[in-house]
């Protein structure tokens, strides 16, 4: 019999393409509205299917003083062939301190609502299994009469950003904390605390379209080598990869490495993606794919994942005032290459 379980907060593969849910702080970092959706099926040749649902929309904010953008994010998820259900929904407000023309913090807050639903009749338990015959017995366990719990959650994130004085390179530091006031989880009235969540993060943009006059001709060609690091109880995630965006299109290949406390799993992910322009250069979508298939030959047997990222991005769309105004905003403080979608 069992005395605990240790369970993480669902995660995706793309996390540069959900990266409120990670950090706050990257609410209203670049100008313009952001709306992103992403869906991730985990371990298809599992049968209780574990699929992951994120829907996030922020934009910044530079006429106020001191404002860095608001934004809102909805994430669900259905675990145990939807025997287990979570839903969150939160409301995220940043803040941005300019050091200089060239470095930025920012940090953001999330304040979130919970809810967690079980579908006890979906369960079996063991008292009613005969080692011969099967479940051919009652359960004597009497389940709560409430089939959910709710509760608040609160996250807070920092993030610093520098570019080069060329504008040919951009570097985000970061590092968030989950479940600040580590909420009650449990079911049955017991003491199960959610534990928290520690997310730091690290990445640079080189953008050789502005490097030089030969580079020119290719007109967009960034690479974003990044780390990805997360704890959360007895937990250890990191990634490790790059990104490459050319001519309109995305690719990327990241190791991921999660180790536990009974075990390690090694995941190799690839993705691949497209940016379709909408209105000139100001305003576009995106469309990502990735494949996470597992490198450990012990836990082949799980399958692969599958991950789909879709993004709408509109620099021109500001809260106070028209894209005129944040555009004069950006261009008296420096920040021309800073406010643009970086990748």
């Amino acid at each position: 019999m069992l005395s605990s379980v240790f369970a993480q907060d669902p995660d995706y593969s793309q996390f540069y393409n959900a990266p409120t849910y990670y950090n706050p702080a990257y609410v209203g970092l670049t100008q313009g509205l952001k709306v992103r959706f992403n869906y991730r099926r985990q371990w298809t040749k599992i049968p209780a299917k574990f699929n992951s649902y994120n829907f996030s929309a922020d934009i910044g904010e530079r006429n106020l003083p001191g404002a860095g953008g608001i934004g809102i994010i909805v994430n669900s998820t259905r675990q145990a062939s939807g025997y287990i259900r979570n839903n969150m929904f939160g409301f995220l407000p940043s803040v941005r301190i300019p050091l200089n023309e060239n470095m930025i913090i920012q940090t953001g807050f999330l304040a979130a609502f919970v809810q967690k639903r079980m579908d006890w009749d979906g369960l079996l338990f063991s008292d009613q299994l005969d080692p011969v015959y099967g479940n051919i017995y009652n359960t004597k366990f009497v389940p709560p009469s409430d089939d959910r719990v709710t509760y608040p959650d609160f996250s807070f994130g920092t993030i610093f950003q520098f570019q080069g004085s060329d504008n040919s390179i951009i570097g985000t530091l970061g590092g968030a904390i989950h479940h600040l006031t580590r909420p009650n989880e449990s079911f049955i009235g017991k003491n199960a605390p959610l534990a928290r969540k520690y997310v730091a993060h690290f990445d640079l943009i080189f953008d050789f379209s502005q490097s030089s006059g030969f580079y020119q001709k290719t007109r967009d060609f960034k690479i974003n080598p990044g780390i990805f690091f997360q704890n959360q109880a007895k937990m250890n995630d990191y990634m490790v990869g790059m990104n490459i965006y050319f001519s309109r299109v995305y690719i990327g290949a990241w190791y991921k490495n999660e180790t536990l406390e009974y075990d390690q799993y090694s995941h190799f992910s690839l993705m691949g993606g497209i940016n379709i322009p909408v209105n000139g250069d100001d305003s576009r979508v995106k469309f990502m794919y990735s494949y996470d298939m597992v490198i450990n030959a012990e836990h082949i047997f799980t399958g692969p994942s599958h991950e789909i990222s879709v993004i709408f991005e509109f620099d021109d769309i500001s809260l106070i005032g028209g894209g005129s105004s944040i555009t004069g905003v950006r261009s008296r403080r420096g920040y021309e290459r800073m406010e643009c979608s970086p990748f």
